[in-house]
Order: structure tokens, then sequence, then C-alpha cells
């Protein structure tokens, strides 16, 4: 049995808690553009469903039979533009901090010489804010890749952001754990044959997380031979399924 080699984490919300910050982001872009749509906590809770900033107004375009009108460039403009407000309120905010366990987690790779990837479906500018606001706090310019939006042909739930981090790393699937924290990326890692870990945010607690092959409130205490064990466990029973 392949012993772990890597830990790839996935969406921003396995790395920290910013889906209200992200929520307030999109509204602001809504009240700049002039649209008086409108995210309250539990519609956004409902969108998180579908992976992608710009996917998610695309969809809410849909329901909207208003603004259908609202071109697929002024979706790329509020992206945009959400993109902005968010930046701006992570530096106002100062105060944002790792989930809990995951510097723990991030250090212990990095004494034992395991690879970090961080795979995401966001935009690098999203990404290079969350490095600088957990500056001093987790050594995320350690990771030995970054996937980004601009890096894949489809988001998640396709499993491209995993195959091309898989690629990247140069390990087979059975070869490295990831975590995720929503049904739609936990699917994605599953199609690319991947062992997935499922930490439930805040904002996607209430959702399906059977999917996953294991779920934890969130990281705190979990060692590498747990992970190795949990590693090992499930090539054993796919070996013994087969």
């Amino acid at each position: 049995m392949s012993p772990l080699k890597a830990v790839i984490f996935g969406a921003i919300g396995t790395i920290a808690e910013t889906s209200d910050l992200q929520r307030q982001s999109f509204n602001a872009a809504f009240a700049e553009a002039g649209l008086d749509w409108y995210w309250s906590p539990a519609l956004y809770q409902s969108l998180l469903e579908i992976n992608g900033g710009q996917e998610r107004l695309r969809e809410f375009r849909k329901s909207d039979l208003v603004r259908r009108s609202v071109s697929d460039a002024m979706i790329e403009e509020l992206h945009t533009a959400k993109t902005r407000h968010y930046v701006q309120l992570l530096q106002a905010a100062g105060a944002l901090e790792p989930r809990p366990g995951v510097a723990a987690l991030v250090a212990l790779c990095l004494a034992k010489h395991i690879k970090l990837a961080w795979c995401t479906s966001t935009s690098l500018d999203n990404v290079g804010s969350i490095q600088q606001a957990l500056l001093g706090k987790l050594p995320l310019a350690c990771f030995d890749t970054v996937v980004t939006i601009d890096k894949i042909r489809r988001v998640k739930p396709a499993p491209d952001a995993y195959i091309y981090a898989l690629a990247q790393l140069g390990l087979m699937p059975h070869e490295v754990v990831a975590i995720e924290d929503t049904p739609v990326s936990i699917a994605a890692a599953k199609a690319a044959g991947v062992y997935c870990i499922a930490t439930p945010g805040a904002t996607t607690v209430d959702q399906d997380f059977s999917q996953a092959d294991c779920v934890l409130t969130d990281l705190t205490g979990l060692d590498l031979a747990q992970l190795n064990a949990l590693l090992v466990d499930s090539q054993l029973s796919l070996a013994a399924a087969h």
C-alpha cells in the first residue's frame, strides 16, 4: 500500500472562514452596478451548492424574471467588482485566522516533507488576497502547487482541478488526501479518485456530505499517522472490492 505523499486543501473555505465576507462583497458589487439584487445569508448558503462565483451569478440571473437581460459581460464585471470589494473587506477585517487545525497540519506536512497543494476554482486574485490576509499565520507560499480557475477548463464538480494538481505534484490519486468543505468540491475530488475528508464550514454544515470518505468538524488534532491510516484503509477496502 502507498503511504501518504501529499495533502491537498480544496476551496478557500478549507483554509479560512470567508463565506460571509464573500456574500457581502457580492452585495456591494450589485449595489455599485445599480442592481436590486441582494443575497441574504440563507440565499447565499443555497447558492454555495453551485461552484464558482460567475456560475452562481449566472444561475441567479435565471431566477430573476426582470433582470434576465443582464449580459455575460456584465456578469464578468460584477465578479471583478466583487473581488475588489472582497480584497478591501479582507484588508479592513485584519483578523482572518486559519480554520482550527489547519496551521498545525500544514506545519506537520512541511516538517515531514509531505507535499502540499491548494486546489481551488477561484481566481488568482482571491488566492493572493487570502495569502496576504494570512501572512505570518499560515505559510501558503510554501505550497508545492496552487490551482486557480485560470489553470482549468471546467470548475468543480468536474475533476479538472484535481487532475491538474496531481500532475503538478507528480503523484497518483491513491497517494494523496484531499480536504474539502462543500459537496460539490468533494464530488470533484472523488471523480479524480482522491480520498476526501470533509470539514463543513459555517455556511455548508447543513449540506449532504455523504459522498466524503470521512467527515470532521475541523482538523484539530489530526496528525499524519491518522491521515496515513485512513488512506491505507481506503486502499485496502478498494483492493478487497476488486
